[in-house]
């Protein structure tokens, strides 16, 4: 039973131009949402808010840059008066091994998955405890459960965000605010394709498990769906294989590693 409809709802989402996050706005758009759509490629953002232009506001910028995000904290909440629900969704992976990978390209993923997160927590979470009503969604990863070999930053931003947000949801206890943690398994998107080699280029090549995974518009309804339906957690897009590997790394440790590195290619 949907308890919280979006509709009316002014929904800030990053990581909007593409994959999950443009699915997410359709599906948001189409359940009466207003909407606040943040990415890097202003133009695919357009292409969106045409769509609405009343009820759809764009953002753009660069979350990996500090100054950048801030400055769009600080006008998000002008273009409806308010952010109901914050869904961080932008995020960039990886594939390489750490011991190839540059400290710039490590610490790079790190702000873009984990530290913009946090900034933007911190900018919009005084607004949501003032009215004493506020969601805040993180979409993570299958990674943010388990690690993986040519993932060693992609993951840890990941397990980062985990003990962040439970941490923070034990704060904000009885305060109106709730956080929702979403762990993806498979979803057909590009992130494979654009994450980021050690030396900070792109990876340029779709994994396997990418291209035969979900349909990104079945994850954003199932997303939304757990929002509405006030859900803290959401595992989705978790075939029988993402469901396996997250059962032997918790309790077969050594098995898991043997087999994600054969997994691997290592």
């Amino acid at each position: 039973m949907k308890t919280e409809p979006l509709k009316n709802k002014v929904l800030w989402i990053t990581g909007a131009s593409s994959g999950i996050g443009a699915a997410l706005a359709k599906e948001a758009h189409r359940r009466g949402a207003l909407l606040i759509l943040s990415g890097r490629n202003r133009s695919a953002l357009e292409a969106l808010g045409t769509a609405s232009p009343d009820r759809i506001a764009i953002l753009s910028f660069d979350l990996a840059d500090p100054a950048e995000r801030l400055e769009a904290a600080g006008k998000a909440p002008e273009f409806f008066g308010r952010v109901d629900c914050l869904i961080l969704n932008a995020g960039v992976s990886q594939r390489s091994k750490f011991i190839e990978t540059s400290p710039a390209v490590f610490d790079r993923i790190m702000e873009t998955n984990f530290k913009a997160s946090v900034d933007l927590v911190r900018a919009v979470l005084p607004g949501m405890l003032e009215r004493r009503s506020g969601t805040i969604t993180c979409v993570s990863s299958i990674a943010g459960l388990m690690g993986a070999p040519w993932r060693t930053a992609y993951s840890a931003s990941k397990h980062a965000l985990g003990g962040f947000f439970s941490s923070l949801r034990a704060e904000l206890s009885g305060s109106g605010v709730r956080i929702t943690m979403i762990f993806p398994g498979f979803v057909q998107t590009a992130i494979s394709q654009n994450a980021l080699s050690g030396d900070g280029s792109r990876h340029g090549v779709l994994d396997p498990l990418q291209a035969s995974g979900q349909d990104p518009e079945i994850t954003a309804r199932k997303i939304l769906d757990a929002l509405e339906a006030g859900k803290l957690e959401l595992k989705v897009a978790f075939d029988a294989k993402a469901q396996l590997g997250v059962f032997l790394s918790r309790h077969f440790p050594a098995l898991f590693s043997k087999s994600i590195s054969r997994h691997g290619g290592l």
